[in-house]
């Protein structure tokens, strides 16, 4: 990519990850070769990664989660979710990952785009 003076590198990380200031300093750091760094956070998307992740949690009652089935794990994450009537899929994310990567997304680096439906902002709401 150097050499070519152009590219694009998209990492991916959790919503409660840290990857906003490597992305930032990775991109500072590229920039002046024409590359292009972002990161993108989804918020729980219902996949294996995510059930095994569950069912190994100490938080849980591992019981109960041993016939964690990817539905259930989907109506459980729609009920954490702030943004009501749809539910991230992982072409949600495969689509920003698209847009990110496309020269829509040209002059777009150091980024973190956050595909959570709002969630992290919830907190900060006021109830209507």
């Amino acid at each position: 990519m150097m050499p070519r003076r152009s590219g694009c590198i998209i990492s991916m990380a959790s919503v409660a990850g840290c990857m906003g200031g490597l992305t930032k300093n990775t991109a500072c750091e590229l920039g002046q070769y024409g590359i292009r760094v972002n990161c993108i956070s989804p918020f729980g998307v219902a996949t294996s990664m995510l059930i095994n992740a569950w069912r190994s949690s100490d938080e849980v009652d591992h019981e109960e989660c041993t016939d964690l089935e990817a539905e259930e794990m989907e109506e459980f994450v729609r009920g954490l979710a702030n943004l009501k009537g749809v539910t991230l899929k992982t072409k949600d994310v495969a689509e920003a990952a698209l847009y990110m990567a496309s020269e829509e997304s040209r002059y777009i680096s150091g980024h973190n785009l956050v595909v959570d439906g709002g969630f992290t902002s919830f907190k900060n709401c006021v109830a209507l």
